[in-house]
């Protein structure tokens, strides 16, 4: 056979460019399928358009709070009326946070925690734009707080006694405006049981509370309406609630 002598055509870059990408795909696949390799063609569809499919017909029950049953209300705020001044004749345990009783799961419950006392019904007060004129001219409590473990709460009298284990702070001030309501006690301790509530309040103390007054910021309990007449409608009760929460 005659072997023919001469210059071999050359091929153009991009023609071996694409006849390496060629190889290299060959050879990928060639070593993905001798390995066993193999691709699916997934699809999806949705029978209940969106809905959700109850199991066993009904919702699975929310895992309750670690600190479910800490937190109970006492007794009401009752209010009495001295002119414009609305008074408290005798100290109010409105709430209770006893950090001694077991969580729902059975563990006694560790550690140091903190309990938040909000105002609920601001709007109720008028304290929001739209719902008329506020029906208290000034709503300003000084909230206390001690350690009430084994206390007969149906004969407390005092909140100035502190207890073993008492807060980190014995009171905070609410001054309920159209901002803010609310206050803090930190440092409960686990095992014990605080009492959280309003002391006595009278006429003659809350005028001296306003008078003692500082760049208008009030250290004391001043609950006064804006007319004293006897045939107006009383204005609405502040509501309270309170949550805890473990802080260390």
């Amino acid at each position: 056979m005659d072997e023919t002598n001469g210059r071999k055509p050359r091929l153009s870059k991009r023609r071996l460019t694409l006849w390496a990408l060629f190889g290299t795909v060959g050879l990928i696949m060639g070593a993905a399928y001798a390995t066993g390799f193999a691709s699916t063609n997934n699809h999806a569809t949705d029978a209940n358009a969106g809905e959700a499919t109850q199991l066993l017909s009904k919702p699975a029950a929310d895992n309750p709070s670690q600190y479910k049953g800490t937190v109970a209300a006492q007794q009401d705020l009752a209010l009495t009326f001295d002119g414009n001044y609305g008074t408290i004749a005798a100290p109010r345990v409105l709430f209770t946070v006893d950090l001694g009783v077991n969580d729902p799961y059975g563990q006694a419950l560790t550690g140091t925690y903190y309990a938040d006392v909000v105002l609920s019904n601001w709007a109720g007060l008028g304290m929001e734009p739209g719902n008329g004129p506020p029906q208290w001219d000034t709503i300003d409590l000084k909230w206390w707080a001690v350690d009430c473990t084994g206390a007969n709460l149906s004969g407390f009298t005092d909140f100035q006694t502190p207890g073993t284990n008492p807060p980190a702070n014995a009171s905070d001030q609410m001054h309920v405006d159209r901002d803010d309501a609310h206050v803090s006690f930190t440092g409960l301790t686990a095992g014990r049981k605080y009492c959280i509530g309003l002391d006595t309040a009278s006429a003659a103390s809350e005028a001296a509370v306003l008078q003692g007054a500082t760049n208008g910021n009030v250290d004391g309990t001043v609950l006064f309406r804006p007319n004293a007449d006897p045939t107006a409608v009383l204005p609405t009760v502040p509501q309270f609630a309170v949550t805890v929460a473990r802080s260390a």
